[in-house]
């Protein structure tokens, strides 16, 4: 079993992040780390957290851009993967019987992510909980709010979610609305979307930094354990991706 002594020897390997500052750990050098440091269980947890950049990796590869490197399979192993589909979930081949055609499979990519979120969801725990959580509820009210901006039809932009749920509830209940007000945890979102809703690329930094401060706040409340790891591998991911999109090199695409 792995002590707190051993977490507490991993994190304090763990380097210092600011998004004005190159990390003197790159993701892939982390990667390693936690591949000679960490259990088998815990391999899992990271998967588990990693696995909403394989859907995104999964819609690059049929668009034909470039991967990121900070999912769970290389190009080519996912390549693998979509056509043995052994270790694929039920709702990614559900999909894929249902949608053969790579147009359609790009129309509706947006199932992928509900669908995800309520398969996920229900068996996490800890950070991963508050990560999911916190992850789905932004997608959503980021939907919410582009669609008003875009003047889209709220009902069809969350045709895949269930209406029963509180938060697509409260968000149709809008539909019709002239404007979209999303829950009060969420106001201050509201108020970085419209400030920076010109500028796609001020927007989408604001959104990686406003997601990097919501973790880091999640964090604060962890043990030395797993879920202390966890929070770092999204905090680089988060520090890595603003870097690249400073760059102009960012392949992670944002919400």
């Amino acid at each position: 079993m792995y002590s707190m002594a051993n977490y507490y020897f991993l994190l304090s390997a763990f380097p210092t992040l600011s998004i004005d500052v190159k990390p003197d750990m790159s993701f892939k050098e982390l990667r390693n780390l936690l591949d000679m440091n960490l259990t088998s269980r815990d391999k899992e947890e990271v998967k588990r957290l990693l696995r909403p950049v394989d859907l995104y990796n999964i819609r690059a590869l049929w668009l034909g851009q470039p991967l990121s490197d900070k999912g769970n399979f290389t190009a080519k192993e996912l390549e693998e993967e979509l056509i043995e589909q052994d270790n694929l979930p039920s709702y990614l081949i559900d999909f894929m019987d249902r949608y053969e055609s790579t147009q359609d499979r790009l129309r509706y990519f947006s199932s992928l992510f509900s669908s995800l979120y309520r398969d996920e969801q229900p068996s996490l725990k800890g950070f991963l909980a508050k990560y999911y959580k916190f992850e789905r509820e932004l997608r959503l009210v980021l939907t919410g709010l582009r669609a008003k901006m875009s003047g889209k039809d709220l009902v069809r932009e969350l045709q895949f979610e269930d209406p029963t749920d509180p938060l697509i509830a409260e968000i149709l209940a809008q539909a019709q609305a002239p404007d979209y007000t999303p829950p009060r945890e969420f106001e201050d979102l509201k108020n970085l979307f419209m400030s920076n809703s010109s500028d796609p690329q001020k927007l989408n930094r604001a959104i990686l930094e406003y997601r990097l401060k919501k973790i880091e706040e999640m964090e604060e409340s962890q043990d030395f354990g797993i879920d202390r790891v966890l929070a770092f591998v999204a905090r680089l991911m988060l520090v890595e991706s603003i870097a690249e999109q400073d760059k102009e090199k960012g392949t992670l695409e944002l919400l």
